[in-house]
């Protein structure tokens, strides 16, 4: 299966069929360690932010089976002090439940790798872990026209490297080759509510109802679902294909996901 979609406001009833439907119990015998990468953009609650009925319902399935997992994320740059963001969000309360921790990416040791012509610094954290679970929210990017599968791992950069990024560098282009360097093994995207105009609500973003949740191993596939969803609520998406919006095409010269 390719992508799997659902019409619901229902989170937790989602992941639990997704993770039967996606067969997630055959990756659990090869899975030593977890790390859960959600999307924490700010203080900002949800739909800024993965909701906390997501992260709760994967901890629970995780734990249930015997497995520690560690969730991670740093905040964008301009959201204020990381450290204060990750101890006071609303995803440090459902960790502390489940005895899991919630960990600023942006305060652990930051490694370059490098891939197609690209050279990236981000957060060692993203090579400690044999199984990757990310949780994008699926919205609107004032920069990317869109945000979900693929944008999520850019929350694994440095600091430096994303103001670089904004500032001198290909953002589009590097978003599709960092997804070369860390590829999570499964997503879980939300589009039960979106931000249209931009991602967050203090630059701008307006709340939008979608209806749906995804899931998936190919987050092209994933991002192309995403975008004919968005394209029901975003003017500005209206007509767009794959190829117009450059970090999903580049994805695809890549090979990162297919079409």
């Amino acid at each position: 299966m390719d992508v799997y979609i659902q019409r619901t406001q229902d989170r937790r009833e989602f992941v639990k069929c997704a993770f039967e439907e996606l067969e997630i119990e055959n990756d659990l015998r090869r899975i030593k360690n977890i790390l859960i990468k959600p999307n924490i953009v700010s203080f900002e609650p949800y739909p800024t932010t993965t909701h906390p009925a997501v992260l709760e319902a994967c901890l629970e399935y995780f734990v249930g089976k015997g497995l520690k997992p560690v969730v991670t994320d740093g905040p964008a740059f301009d959201a204020g002090n990381s450290g204060n963001i990750i101890e006071n969000h609303p995803l440090k309360e459902v960790c502390d439940r489940f005895d899991v921790p919630l960990i600023d990416l942006l305060g652990r040791k930051m490694v370059k790798r490098k891939a197609g012509d690209i050279e990236l610094e981000l957060s060692e954290i993203a090579f400690e872990y044999d199984y990757i679970l990310s949780l994008p929210v699926l919205k609107t990017h004032f920069v990317c026209g869109l945000t979900g599968a693929l944008k999520n791992q850019f929350g694994f950069l440095s600091t430096r490297e994303r103001i670089e990024l904004h500032l001198h560098k290909d953002i589009h282009r590097a978003i599709a080759e960092l997804n070369l360097i860390v590829r999570p093994d499964l997503y879980i995207v939300d589009a039960v509510e979106t931000l249209t105009q931009t991602n967050e609500v203090r630059h701008g973003g307006r709340k939008a109802k979608l209806g749906y949740m995804l899931a998936g191993k190919d987050p092209v596939r994933l991002d192309i679902a995403g975008l004919e969803l968005l394209q029901r609520v975003e003017p500005k998406l209206a007509g767009k294909s794959p190829a117009d919006i450059p970090h999903l095409r580049y994805a695809i010269e890549l090979g990162v996901g297919t079409p």
